[in-house]
Formats: C-alpha cells, structure tokens, sequence
C-alpha cells in the first residue's frame, strides 16, 4: 500500500533537520498506535544517509545497550571493539559525535524508558542542557502512549520538561484522504465512504490491512466478520491494545464509560445510569476521558460554547475505537462462545443507526474541507451542532458571525425518505436557537450519503432547502 497525505509532517521534518544542520534541534512526535508515526519517519528518511534509528523495546538495558550500538557499528565500525558500559556513556558517545557530524538520532517507543531504565530522562536533560550549543543535528523522539508522553516532556516536574525545540502531534487522516485510498482500490468514495469512515476512520494501520486480506470492494458483513468477529481477527482486542496501558488498573471502570457512550448515552446523568457510577463521582472520570487521555470530546451547543455547561455532551472522538466499544466489547460473550453468526446479525440490525451518526462527524469534516472554495452560500466562521435541553437537535449548524447568516443541515443515510412533514419539523427547530434572531440570514440544507432523486430534489427546492448528496461534497475537494 502506497503512503497518503503527510506532506505537511514531511516538510517540517525536512525544514527542522535541514536548520540542525546549525543549530541542533529536540522534536516530539506523538499520536495514538496505528496511526502511521513510524512509517512518516521511515518516509521522512528515505535518501538520507545521515541518521540512526533506534527501537527502544522493554528488555533488559544491556540487552537494549549492545542492540544500540549493533546499530551503530553498521555506520562506525570501530566501535565493535569497543563497548558502552551504560545508556550514559551511549548518550554520551551521541552527543560527541554530533560535534562533528550533523546527524539525525530517532528514537522511537521512547516512553519505553520509564520501564527499561528511568535515569535516561535526566541523562538526557543533563547532556542537552550542557552540549546543545556545540552539536549539530536532530534528535527525534517517538512515542504511542501519548498519556505517558505527555507525562515525560510536558510534566512540570519531568527532568525533559520545555527542552523540545519542536512537538508534532500526528493526527488521523482527512476523510478526502480516504476517498483518495478508495479511489486506488476502486470503491466509489459517493456510496462506501459513510462505512470505511465510519468504521476506520482515519487511521492508515486499518487501511494498509485492509488492502493485505484484499478486502476493499467485499461486503460490509465480510469486512466486519474477518477484522472484529473470527477467533484470531486483527481487531478483535483493538480498544484492549490501544488502551489498557493509557488506563492502568482502573481500565475496567474507563471501558464501562466508554462502552455506554458508544452505545449512545451521551448525557453526563444517563452515563452515570449505564454505568452505576455515582452521578457525583463520574464527572471526574469523564474529565479524565476528556482532558487527560483525550479519548472522549465534549460538546455544547454552537450558540453556548462560552457560557452553557449544563447541556454539555460527551463523544468517543475516534471512530474505530467508537465501534470497538459499541460492539466488540460489548458482546464479549458472543465471542467466547463462538457465536460469530449472532454477533453479526446484531451489528448489521444497528449498523445504520451507527454509521447515520458518524455521517454527521463526516459531513462536518468535508464541510471544513471545502469551507473556502464557496460551496456553501457563505464562508463559515464557526461549525458545530445544536440542542436544547427538551430534546430539539440540528445535526448542522454553520455560522457567518460577521454578516449574522446561518445554515441549519440536517444529515441523512438516506434523504429519499424525507417527507414534507419532516422537512416542516426540521425548519420549526431553528427557531428554538435565538442567536441573532429577526437579524439573521437563514439556510437551510439537507446532506444525504444516498443519491436524491429529481422528484425529492424539487420537493426541496419548493420547501427552500438546498439538497447535497456526499458525491456533491466530494467532488473537486483539494488534497492537501
């Protein structure tokens, strides 16, 4: 499978190695697993002679010292007389010898060193500190449990706290990425994107097997049974895999929050129903998921975002860990059992249901995507949903706060299904949001993943509402 997108990464690399060249420089890549951190840097590195890489694994440190210096023997081979006694005299040697020759030094795993040898973190502070002046070059370093991470450079207490010279947080691929992935295995990107987003979302690790079990253009059902349901399934443990180090010995408690938010509970009263946590007590929890793993999103109102807490609502932000939760560990017991043919019957029962959701996340995407080539009647300075506290809800909401205009978009599977009546019950939910009210310019549209017909088109068109169907919103979208 061929690389997509990073450019962006790519060119700051590019630019950060190309000054060390002067000036040494301290870079941090983060990003959750999978999502391709390794294969930027193996990209980042291609045609380069000038580098050592370096995969810092949980063994023992003199297993892991003679592995650095096995690595480092490819280059200098005098050093295979020669041994370091500890990871100091290695760290030692590196800065040495960027002295005289600019190099780029990867580590990746870095956060690996909490549990192979802690002292690395203030070796490295303390040689840093001392020799960044005299040497030349670039050190990276790499980690996946971003928690951890977090902890070891932006503690305040941390011995690497303010030292990285530069922090590059790699984030899941764009939805127009992915309609280029499918595009190359020939799946319409108009009819199948609601499902691989929905399901994969950005993440490239998903794709790149996607293509090794050649499963682009076989059915939602085949895809779904051969990744999450069969005995040895490459997804079967995903959120386990992802999130049991981030969590610690209270991931039980995490994975109930997140299992009853996947499900749809999204309130912070009926979370603590689901869960039988305290309605007291799960605030903080879900502040954790918010705040500090940055697993959950929390969203309030477009027009409230500066002053209403109590119609705050929570989100899984990632979309495959979303459906992990939702099904996998929900129906743990299916699988034990065996029972694959079951778990699928339930999946494909609420897969619309599912995948209707994540269209909005989608829609909003794409929009933010084409938001200044004027595909809407106005560019919007803010994007986002609304609600009220009765239940009322507009899946869009796009705004133009300096010439007071608004778009309200409803966002539908399937919009062959509205009718008149709907469409009347939509337009009555805009006057439930007061911002601007008896100022504003109002629009009002309807998404739909699905084709719309001439006859629906013009019921639209009758009732003013602009209909997009997503191959509208994909067509002629920018790679950047």
């Amino acid at each position: 499978m061929k690389f997509y997108n990073r450019e962006q990464e790519l060119s700051s690399l590019s630019e950060i190695a190309e000054l060390s060249k002067r000036n040494s420089h301290f870079v941090v890549v983060t990003g959750r697993r999978r999502v391709g951190k390794t294969e930027l840097i193996r990209h980042f590195l291609k045609g380069r002679k000038d580098f050592f890489y370096f995969f810092v694994s949980r063994k023992k440190s003199h297993i892991l010292l003679m592995e650095f210096q096995e690595v480092l023997i490819e280059q200098i081979p005098i050093l295979a007389s020669t041994s370091f006694k500890s990871l100091g005299d290695f760290f030692l040697f590196l800065f040495n010898y960027m002295k005289e020759h600019p190099t780029v030094i990867i580590f990746d795993e870095f956060q690996n060193f909490e549990f192979v040898d802690p002292s690395v973190f203030s070796i490295f502070q303390n040689l840093w500190d001392q020799l960044k002046d005299e040497v030349k070059g670039t050190f990276i370093f790499v980690g996946s449990i971003f928690t951890l991470m977090q902890k070891i450079f932006e503690g305040r207490k941390e011995p690497l706290y303010g030292r990285a010279t530069s922090k590059l947080l790699i984030e899941p691929l764009q939805p127009d990425v992915i309609q280029s992935i499918l595009s190359d295995y020939h799946v319409d990107a108009a009819t199948h994107l609601p499902f691989f987003y929905g399901v994969f979302g950005g993440i490239p690790k998903y794709y790149f097997l996607l293509d090794r079990y050649m499963l682009f253009g076989k059915s939602y059902d085949k895809i779904i049974e051969k990744f999450y349901c069969e005995e040895n399934a490459p997804l079967r443990n995903e959120g386990k895999e992802l999130l049991i180090e981030e969590f610690g010995k209270n991931y039980h408690l995490y994975f109930s929050i997140l299992e009853v938010v996947a499900g749809g509970e999204t309130q912070m009263a009926r979370i603590a129903d689901g869960t039988g946590i305290n309605v007291n007590s799960i605030s903080k929890y879900l502040e954790e998921l918010t705040a500090y793993y940055q697993i959950l999103e929390r969203r309030v109102p477009i027009t409230d975002r500066k002053h209403e807490k109590k119609l705050g609502r929570y989100y899984i932000k990632d979309p495959a860990l979303k459906f992990w939760f939702r099904y996998v560990f929900r129906h743990q017991s299916l699988l034990e059992i065996g029972d694959v043919k079951n778990l699928l019957k339930k999946i494909s029962s609420d897969l619309p249901t599912f995948l209707g959701r994540s269209f909005e996340e989608l829609v909003r995407a794409l929009l933010l995507k084409r938001n200044s080539d004027h595909f809407l009647p106005f560019k919007f300075t803010d994007i986002g949903g609304f609600w009220t506290k009765r239940g009322d809800e507009i899946d869009i909401v796009a705004l133009d706060e300096d010439k007071n205009q608004v778009l309200f978009g409803e966002c539908k599977l399937n919009g062959e299904r509205l009718h008149r009546g709907d469409i009347l019950k939509f337009k009555e939910k805009a006057n439930f949001m007061n911002w601007k009210m008896g100022k504003r310019t109002e629009y009002f549209s309807i998404f739909s993943a699905a084709p719309l017909s001439k006859e629906k088109r013009k019921m639209l068109s009758e009732e003013k509402i602009m209909a997009f169907e997503l191959g509208d919103l994909l067509k002629e979208i920018k790679k950047t």
